[in-house]
This record gives C-alpha cells, sequence and structure tokens, in this order.
C-alpha cells in the first residue's frame, strides 16, 4: 500500500502511472485533498481507455473502461463533486463523437453514460452541491441535472442545451459553484489574420440557460475562468492579454496586456476573490520560446459612473517559466500560492508529429512570484489544480502520470 507524505522540493508525495505509454490531459481533486481523479488519452493513437479514482495515500479506489478499443483521443476532461459524490470524464472517441460519463465516485458504478454526443467535451465542472454538471461541445453547451428521489427518469439526465454563436468555437466553459450562471469564452477561427473572441454571461434559472450577455473581444479567448459565487470572471486571450468581467455590467470591465517583450497567446488563467475582497488574476502565456506568468488585480478606479464600478488593472508582478505555458495555472482562494505547468509540442508538418518537449510542475507564492518549486518531467504537462485551501496540488503528464502533492 502507498502511503502519502508531505511533499518539500516539489517531489511529489505520490506518483502513479496508470496506463503506460498514454498520456493524462486533465485530473481533479476533491476540495479535502482526499479524492484525485483522472484519466487516460492519447493525441496520436487509439487505446482502451479509462477513468482512475484514487485516495490521498495514492491507492486506487476504482477503475472504469470508458471507451471501446481502438478508438481516438480518449479522456480530454474530468472532474468531481466538492463532495465526492460523483465524477466524471469526457472526451471524444473520432473526430465526429464524443462521450460523457458519470460515476458513483464512492463506488466507481457509472450513473450516466452518452457515447453519441456532437463533439469533444471540452471541459467538464460540477456544481457545489453537486446537482448541476456544464459541459462544453465546442459549438454546444449543455447542462445536466441530479435528480433526487427519482424512480421514473435515470438519476442523472440532460436538463437543457444551447447553441453557440454562430462561427465561434469554445473550449472553456465554467459553471459558476454557486450554481448562479455560466461563463463561456469562444473564438472565431474564420476572421483573419487576427481572431476575433466572445465571451458571454449565462444566467441560469432552475438548471435551465436563461439570458445572456455578449462581451465581443478583440482576440480570441482561449480560457475563461470565474469567482465562486460567479459575480466576476476573466478572461485568456490570443495575444497574451487578459479581460476582466463583473456580472452586473453590460460591457467589458478592462482588457489588459503587460509591456512584455514577445509576449502572445495565453492558455492558461485563474481568478480568485480573497476573504479580504480582493480580486486577483494569474495569468500563463507564451513568451517567445519560452513562457510567463503574471498577476493583475482588478481594483475598483472609482466607486460610479453611469451606475457601475470603473475598474483598473494593477500589475503585481511577472515570472519566466522555462517552456510554453499550459492550462495548469491555478490558485487557492486566499491567493497564497499559485500552480502552473508547461512544456511544447512539435508543431512542424501541421503538429502531426509526436516529438515534444520535457515539461515542468510550478509552485509559486502568489504574493510575491517568488518560485517555491520545480518538478521536471521528461514530456509536457498540461494540466495541475490546487485544493481552495492550498494544501494539496495534483497534477498530469503527457508521460501518463499522475502526481500528488500534500503542501501543508
Amino acid at each position: 500500500m502507498m502511503t502519502s507524505t508531505t511533499s518539500t522540493n516539489g517531489q511529489p508525495s505520490w506518483q502513479q502511472t496508470p496506463q503506460t505509454g498514454l498520456q493524462v490531459n486533465s485530473v481533479a481533486v476533491s476540495p479535502d485533498g482526499q479524492l484525485t481523479v483522472g484519466g487516460t488519452s492519447s493525441e496520436f493513437g487509439t487505446g482502451q481507455f479509462n477513468f482512475y479514482g484514487y485516495d490521498a495515500t495514492g491507492s486506487q479506489l476504482w477503475s472504469v473502461p470508458v471507451t471501446a478499443a481502438n478508438v481516438t483521443q480518449g479522456i480530454f476532461w474530468v472532474a468531481v463533486s466538492d463532495d465526492k459524490r460523483f465524477a466524471a470524464c469526457g472526451g471524444e472517441t473520432s473526430k465526429t463523437c464524443g462521450f460523457l460519463c458519470i460515476l458513483d465516485a464512492n463506488t466507481g458504478s457509472i450513473l450516466f453514460q452518452d457515447n453519441n454526443l456532437p463533439a469533444r467535451v471540452n471541459q467538464l465542472i460540477f456544481s457545489s452541491d453537486g446537482t448541476l454538471l456544464l459541459a462544453d461541445f465546442q459549438h454546444e453547451l449543455r447542462l445536466y441535472h441530479y435528480a433526487t428521489g427519482s424512480t421514473v427518469a435515470p438519476v442523472w439526465s440532460l436538463s437543457d442545451s444551447m447553441a453557440l454563436p454562430a462561427d465561434f468555437s469554445s473550449y472553456s466553459a465554467v459553471l459558476a459553484p454557486n450554481g448562479s450562471r455560466v461563463w463561456v469564452g469562444a473564438i472565431n477561427y474564420n476572421v483573419k489574420p487576427v481572431y476575433t473572441g466572445l465571451v458571454q454571461q449565462i444566467v441560469l434559472d432552475n438548471g435551465k440557460f436563461g439570458a445572456a450577455t455578449s462581451y465581443q473581444q478583440a482576440q480570441g479567448v482561449m480560457r475563461v475562468v470565474t469567482t465562486t459565487d460567479g459575480a466576476y470572471a476573466a478572461a485568456a486571450l490570443h495575444d497574451g492579454s487578459c479581460a476582466f468581467f463583473q456580472a452586473v455590467q453590460p460591457s467589458t470591465a478592462f482588457v489588459y496586456k503587460p509591456d512584455l517583450t514577445g509576449l502572445n497567446i495565453a492558455y492558461a488563467i485563474a481568478i480568485t476573490q480573497t476573504p479580504t475582497l480582493q480580486l486577483v488574476i494569474v495569468v500563463g502565456a507564451n513568451q517567445g520560446q519560452a513562457g510567463v506568468l503574471y498577476r493583475v488585480d482588478a481594483e475598483q478606479t472609482a466607486s460610479e459612473i453611469a451606475n457601475y464600478p470603473v475598474w483598473g488593472p494593477v500589475l503585481r508582478w511577472s515570472k519566466p517559466v522555462q517552456y510554453a505555458v499550459n492550462p495548469g495555472v491555478t490558485l487557492d482562494l486566499a491567493a497564497t500560492r499559485v500552480s502552473a505547468t508547461d512544456g511544447k509540442p512539435d508543431e512542424s508538418s501541421g503538429g502531426s508529429n509526436q516529438n515534444e518537449s520535457p515539461g515542468n510542475f510550478y509552485l509559486f507564492d502568489a504574493c510575491s512570484g517568488q518560485q517555491l518549486w520545480q518538478y521536471g518531467t521528461k514530456l509536457m504537462n498540461w494540466p495541475m489544480t490546487l485544493t481552495p485551501d492550498g494544501n494539496t496540488a495534483v497534477g498530469g503528464s503527457d508521460d501518463g502520470s499522475i502526481y500528488y502533492w500534500k503542501l501543508s
């Protein structure tokens, strides 16, 4: 039996490689750090892909096959509910077919499965109470609902769906943990040479999509994040800048790009409203052949103009990383720690080559920007996440491993 130890100098408390030769594109961890989930995938090959659950010591709780043999890609995203009742995974089995699977996270038994979805599942997120699940399908959003006490319909079922505006593709959509609204970021690849973007705020009413507010962006939106109550959101943009939004305002509160040489596409972003009501945003962007993290705080610069606050960005720090930054940038609730991942694919021959750079997992002090540690891997790393209390971090790598750090 594997036992977990407190991580020092970036050494993981435990590491598991569930299927040798495959990748891990997404991981999730419960707020108490007691349940970690991850799924296997393959960017270039086919296989039988599985969904895994582990306890805090690294012992496997369950392993669930979620695709048939010899399908492509596999699991792209995973999620776990705060109370550890449910876990979900989604991805694709071909370029024209996606899948979604929801499990009982205690037993690994399948509660809901749909293997004939219109596209790959790009992102999944549960509401805090575990009764709603949002799925992003590039051109469509779907809400799934947990119906308690039902004896006729499945326990989990499709609640509502909503098409995104024509010409826009979304690879990131988030459900506010309190279930109040959805924020979605999208990009229009048909507009060249500079892709345009869109952020939408969609109010939820009894598990259904309601009124939508659209925020047009001059740059494509790569990723969107929101605070716990859904009142604020931020987006990472295609030129390395970030945008900030307040739910009650009908226009973008601000767009900010720091004066950093060579800054370009931002794949990563995190936001939190701290207990002292600071609004902290950390962005991970590419910078030449390497990457950079920067922290910008959203601050009110005037009390009210036309009934809405005026917001301004305040740059706190920027720090370089070795390779291009990937989406594993997260903050704990109090903005004391920041996680980050990096690594770069081989983009020659249209990105079809399987060669890629090594990668790193990072932990930074969110206040000063000081790098606390760096843990290197032979292949690039995509996901990493911190628990809200900042005491646990989990990451996944193209080397096929899931990594777990007990930080305190």
